[in-house]
């Protein structure tokens, strides 16, 4: 990775975005939060999305509006499984010509995926017309892992009481995920004791009292429901 030596400006807005949390009930970020990004690291097209492992579209942004239109591509509504991680397509000229990585006539594209949950990836991409990413773009990119993979594993969480304090709320998005405690540990920079304080806090807060059921709870299923019909359909 190169050093990276960050003008004021963009440090004003790698600050911006690590003060971004995810919009509550969609694991896609904002119009805004997308072009923050694009003023740290510029492209020509950007977007996200979340498809089933299964294969169909679920939910999709894209900047500009209406480009896959004004360009003519047919886009598959099938597109899944999504790539895991960081692609840059450009040096995997193979792999972009097999998954429509590069824009038909552009030069280079970027995409990062996280897994949301057990049957689902959210992704980001960049795509540019006429310019390569360099690798200061890709080492921004890196920089802001956390910060995407925060945005895009955000669960549905239409019901979760309000007494849920942010960082409940990241412990809780990393268990959905299937992190364990030490992995959520080392990703947020705090101790395992730490994490199973903030668990047992939103274990009584969800009425819950295990981690299977706070994952139901943090995914947003139905009232009324037993837990062992809530855990079939989380995870058949």
């Amino acid at each position: 990775m190169p050093d990276l030596n960050l003008s004021e400006r963009e440090q004003k807005l790698l600050r911006a975005l690590l003060a971004n949390e995810p919009v509550p009930g969609t694991p896609i970020p904002t119009i805004d939060f997308l072009q923050r990004i694009g003023e740290l690291v510029p492209a020509d097209s950007m977007g996200a999305c979340l498809a089933a492992n299964s294969g169909p579209m679920l939910e999709e942004l894209e900047l500009p509006r209406g480009l896959a239109e004004a360009l003519g591509l047919d886009l598959d509504p099938h597109a899944g499984p999504l790539f895991l991680g960081r692609m840059h397509w450009s040096r995997y000229p193979r792999a972009a010509a097999a998954c429509a990585g590069i824009l038909p006539g552009w030069v280079d594209g970027v995409c990062i995926g996280y897994r949301n949950g057990p049957d689902a990836v959210a992704q980001i991409w960049f795509d540019r017309e006429n310019t390569p990413f360099s690798e200061r773009d890709l080492a921004l990119l890196d920089l802001l892992a956390p910060v995407l993979q925060r945005q895009l594993r955000q669960r549905p969480t239409p019901h979760l009481p309000a007494s849920l304090t942010v960082q409940e709320r990241r412990v809780l998005m990393e268990v959905a995920a299937g992190s364990s405690n030490a992995e959520i540990a080392a990703t947020l920079f705090i101790a395992p004791s730490t994490v199973r304080k903030h668990l047992e806090h939103a274990y009584r807060k969800l009425g819950v009292h295990n981690r299977m059921a706070a994952v139901v709870a943090f995914g947003g299923a139905p009232q009324g429901r037993s837990e062992q019909a809530q855990l079939v359909d989380e995870y058949a």
